[in-house]
């Protein structure tokens, strides 16, 4: 082997190995900033209790005049780099749905600015979501990215029929697509839950952080 080949493979192993080192470095930094529990040990456990979640949301559905079968809050912190983790299920649950079976409602801190809402809604054309802003005073959950279902009961109002993460794991690797798409089927053909999912870990950011 000739000097400069010798010299050339001794760069590429450099390369690979300084490739190697920032990509785990940016995974740590990534987990030990982002991955965290749902309900941690600080948080009010009643903002995850069902009687909380109805009380503070059914004016929000009375309020927008939320007719379909079912209901869907997404609760969204524009500063929170976990929104690409979750965005995959995200859109397959608005994906599964039309307006007239599910209405798209995203529900976000009072600090999130015009500009931000005006972007969300730009990644987000066609699929008529209204965005909400609350302050924290208002409501609150532990962490998000979150999602809340809604039954529209039409006699007996608004049920909750689920209210937690999109998923747990540091990368929320759940394969299944098909889980919330599925959950809303049942909800549409009769009652179900409510489900409340915070008991994990994952890519989580606090509420309004």
């Amino acid at each position: 082997m000739s000097q400069t080949h010798r010299s050339r493979h001794l760069m590429m192993g450099a390369f690979v190995i300084l490739w190697i080192s920032i990509t785990a470095a940016g995974l740590w930094w990534f987990q030990g900033n982002t991955v965290r529990p749902f309900l941690g040990q600080d948080d009010d456990p009643m903002q995850v209790q069902t009687a909380y979640l109805t009380s503070r949301l059914t004016p929000v559905l009375q309020q927008i005049g939320a007719d379909e079968p079912v209901a869907m809050i997404h609760f969204w912190n524009p500063s929170c780099l976990c929104n690409q983790v979750s965005r995959r299920h995200f859109q397959g649950l608005i994906n599964s749905q039309t307006a007239d079976t599910m209405r798209r409602i995203v529900v976000t801190p009072s600090s999130t600015t015009d500009s931000q809402i005006q972007e969300f809604e730009q990644l987000n054309q066609g699929f008529n979501m209204e965005v909400i802003r609350l302050s924290l005073d208002d409501f609150s959950i532990p962490a998000s990215p979150a999602v809340a279902l809604f039954q529209n009961t039409r006699d007996q109002g608004y049920r909750l029929s689920y209210f937690g993460a999109y998923g747990f794991g540091a990368l929320c690797t759940l394969s299944d697509d098909n889980f919330f798409p599925n959950m809303v089927s049942k909800m549409m053909s009769g009652r179900y839950g409510p489900f409340i999912n915070v008991a994990g870990s994952g890519c989580f950011c606090a509420w309004g952080s």
